[in-house]
């Protein structure tokens, strides 16, 4: 029966053991090489032992602290795996991280590029629309100043055009003023050709008569519009108009109105 302590402490036992053995074997090897020493012989050889040193036994408190030190070395090893393992880990985790916050970066960088680009669209967007405008604007200007500038010629050539005709309006006044008056006279002339005057008339009677005529000189009435105090002298000249039907008017037709209704003074002398 082994001690109790020897029992709960097999590392000694094992100890022990390995030093027995070696004991023994140890004293095998003397005991063969003093057997080779005594054969006899002429021709002696003589065979030399070595005897190899046995380990020193050691002792079961020496056992104990090295199957300690085995123990702790153990765990210091399986400390330094699990502290490579946990740096492994950790590492390996940083690395996740530092992946992540990369692909975050790039994902911030992408989102910044992209609303970057969408601003510098809006603003090359906006500059062509104001360009545009800008461009509408002009064109709208240069149209209204040429708008401006037509009605200006417009206005000037109406203007000339207005005095051309105040021109002509005024030479045509003046040389139908002229017609009417000379037209005016040749009527008289031939009305006083045509007259004769009548018994007992006194000299120096005069009267204003007034004549409707058609555009061919034809005589549509005659009437003294002021008497000359005598009705014959009136009466003779009114018929002398008739007589002397039809009377001159000029070719223009536009001076026709001038002697559509006309009155003269009709005086012999």
């Amino acid at each position: 029966m082994l001690p109790k302590k020897l029992r709960h402490n097999p590392g000694r036992i094992r100890a022990i053991v390995y030093a027995v053995l070696v004991n023994a074997v140890a004293i095998g090897l003397a005991v063969v090489g003093f057997r080779w020493n005594m054969t006899p012989g002429g021709d002696e050889q003589v065979v030399q032992a070595v005897a190899i040193p046995s380990e020193p036994l050691r002792k079961p408190e020496e056992a104990d602290k090295r199957v300690q030190q085995e123990a702790e070395a153990r765990k210091k090893a399986e400390a330094e795996k699990r502290h490579q393992d946990e740096l492994k880990k950790k590492q390996a985790e940083e690395l996740r991280k530092k992946q992540e916050e990369e692909k975050v970066k790039e994902r911030e960088l992408a989102e910044r590029n992209k609303k970057e680009a969408e601003e510098l669209a809006r603003k090359k967007k906006e500059a062509e629309e104001q360009e545009i405008k800008i461009r509408a604007a002009e064109l709208e200007r240069k149209n209204e100043e040429k708008r401006q500038q037509k009605l200006t010629e417009q206005a000037l050539q109406e203007q000339l055009a207005a005095e051309e005709k105040a021109r002509h309006q005024a030479t045509f006044a003046a040389r139908s003023a002229s017609e009417v008056d000379k037209y005016k006279v040749l009527i008289r002339q031939r009305v006083s050709r045509s007259w004769n005057r009548p018994g007992g008339i006194a000299k120096g009677l005069k009267c204003v008569v007034r004549v409707r005529l058609t555009p061919s000189g034809e005589v549509l009435s005659a009437a003294v519009v002021r008497s000359s105090g005598n009705p014959i002298f009136d009466r003779s000249v009114e018929y002398a108009v008739y007589k002397a039907a039809p009377l001159p008017l000029p070719e223009d037709p536009a001076l026709f109105d001038n002697f559509r209704d006309i009155e003269f003074l009709f005086s012999p002398e």
